[in-house]
């Protein structure tokens, strides 16, 4: 057997033009933010071109991940619940769930949707990244 590692590997997040792109949910994965509360990360995949003017050197969106984090505190899941209403039509059902239970849920309910998101650069975290600011489906 041979193992073929591509030059363009990935795994690095890019920073991505300010604009709104066509993309695709493609994962969800449970993690805990920088307080150490939980939260779950969702990982889009961009399936359309930056619509801006397109430099020398452009290199091409399609294909590029961003991460978006959602809190799991109770006062926060309402921006988890807005994603899943826009996409399901209806709130996150009522209930009490075990971590792995409530992820499958998000995940089966959520996973391969598509629409489109906002992104904007954020430097919060000191480092400048793409931050999905919108969405709609």
């Amino acid at each position: 057997m041979q193992i073929h590692v591509p030059v363009d590997l990935g795994g690095d997040l890019r920073l991505l033009p300010d604009d709104t792109y066509e993309a695709a949910i493609q994962d969800f994965f449970l993690g805990k933010s920088k307080e150490g509360n939980p939260k779950l990360t969702c990982k889009w995949v961009i399936t359309s071109e930056y619509t801006g003017k397109h430099g020398k050197g452009y290199v091409t969106t399609v294909g590029e991940n961003v991460l978006d984090d959602f809190s799991l505190l109770p006062q926060a899941l309402w921006r988890l619940n807005s994603l899943y209403k826009a996409i399901t039509g209806e709130k996150i059902p009522h209930g009490d769930y075990e971590n792995e239970g409530f992820l499958e849920l998000v995940k089966s309910a959520l996973v391969g949707a598509s629409g489109h998101i906002e992104l904007i650069t954020d430097d919060g975290s000191g480092e400048d990244r793409s931050k999905v600011n919108a969405w709609s489906f």
